[in-house]
């Protein structure tokens, strides 16, 4: 049901209202901000499709603990004793399995079910060709499959270019290290 998929993912999505609020827009990088734009879009498409809910269920699994285990490390870079390069070792490989490669994995299944769903791609792409009708073609006609394909491409770009930055805060220097989370205030 819509509404279940929408309460399953509150969590994330207030997280993400609540990342935005709390590091303002004067500290906040445009990616940043993107993502927090995105992941919702992505979350109310879930909402239209069919996809079976134990895969949603399963992301927003992935989503809410890697987000709280990112909130918790924000607290550390910023509270914290610990070594920053540290925490970004630990955290770079909880965020490439709950961010990069679990919901990797859920998206090829959330396409395989939805374009299976509607008779496959070249199937629907056969029957507009065969009907004669060129001006509206399979990719004209916009539903919120499209629209969460599209969101969920650009949310996964970004886990992998999130996940990048991390690997590349925790090889840098720990001073280095150290300098940028003072002026930024903890990681992405």
């Amino acid at each position: 049901s819509p509404s279940l998929a929408l309460h399953a993912f509150c969590l994330e999505v207030s997280y993400e209202i609540f990342d935005t609020f709390s590091l303002g827009l004067q500290r906040m990088e445009p990616e940043t901000l993107i993502h927090h734009i995105v992941s919702p879009i992505c979350i109310i498409c879930s909402t239209q499709t069919d996809v079976d809910f134990r895969v949603l269920c399963h992301l927003c699994i992935c989503i809410d603990l890697s987000g709280s285990i990112l909130g918790f490390s924000k607290f550390l870079l910023r509270f914290s004793h610990i070594s920053a390069t540290k925490i970004y070792k630990r955290l770079f490989y909880i965020y490439a399995l709950l961010r990069v490669a679990l919901p990797l994995i859920d998206s090829v299944i959330i396409v395989v079910r939805e374009v299976t769903a509607k008779g496959g791609f070249f199937a629907r792409f056969q029957s507009i060709v065969e009907e004669g009708s060129t001006k509206h073609g399979y990719f004209a006609r916009t539903d919120w499959t499209q629209l969460y394909f599209w969101a969920m491409a650009v949310l996964n770009a970004f886990n992998i270019y999130f996940c990048l930055v991390i690997r590349a805060r925790a090889t840098l220097p720990p001073h280095i290290v150290a300098s940028y989370e003072a002026r930024m205030g903890g990681c992405d």
